[in-house]
């Protein structure tokens, strides 16, 4: 990941960028690398239990020390007010203002480097996820003998129901550019819907 870094002013409530190549300018000479695009590991667990004709399925994933430039935030939550137009998040609620100092957010100005990449908007990416869960009920053999029914099971099962992360958009498991070269890059991203399934089977 890439930052540009152009804006020379240390006025109050602007973003603050670091003089990388120690020259007394800040312009792209001091781009620099920042974040992880990839985890450091990935993987997962799943388990089935049995018990007195129910069953259980459950299947965890997670992912761990990559990190996601949160593009979202360069639009929503910047303070450039040529996108004025644009609906912004609540947390710009909370950007800086002369009674509100210890905001990360910038101020509102007309400055293009309150929209440049940099540090603010890349965020922790890892996370834990119930990716998978299914509860069953088969019922006993000499019950359904009586109405004629060789096997019979309901079920209820779901995916995607929780995810614990740090992260503050809509979903970590994201990645909306083309290319292998740029993961983890979120930028109006539609995060993976949650769902319940319930069902019944019969054999007959």
């Amino acid at each position: 990941m890439h930052v540009l870094l152009l804006r020379t002013t240390h006025s109050p409530g602007f973003p603050k960028y670091t003089d990388i190549n120690k020259d007394g300018v800040i312009d792209s000479n001091d781009q620099t690398f920042i974040g992880r695009g990839e985890a450091l590991h990935i993987g997962g667990f799943t388990n089935n239990f049995e018990y007195a004709g129910f069953d259980l399925s459950i299947f965890f994933q997670w992912s761990y020390g990559s990190d996601i430039l949160n593009a979202n935030r360069l639009m929503f939550e910047s303070g450039y007010n040529k996108r004025k137009d644009l609906n912004q998040f609540a947390s710009f609620a909370d950007r800086w203002t002369f009674d509100n100092q210890d905001s990360n957010i910038p101020r509102i100005s007309t400055s293009s480097s309150n929209g440049l990449f940099s540090s603010r908007i890349i965020e922790d990416g890892s996370y834990l996820r119930l990716k998978t869960l299914s509860l069953g009920y088969t019922f006993s053999p000499k019950l359904l003998k009586k109405v004629k029914i060789s096997n019979a099971r309901v079920y209820v099962s779901g995916q995607n129901l929780f995810t614990l992360t740090k992260y503050s958009g809509y979903d970590p498991e994201v990645s909306i550019r083309n290319t292998a070269l740029t993961p983890n890059l979120d930028f109006s991203a539609y995060p993976r819907a949650a769902s319940v399934n319930a069902g019944l089977n019969l054999s007959f």
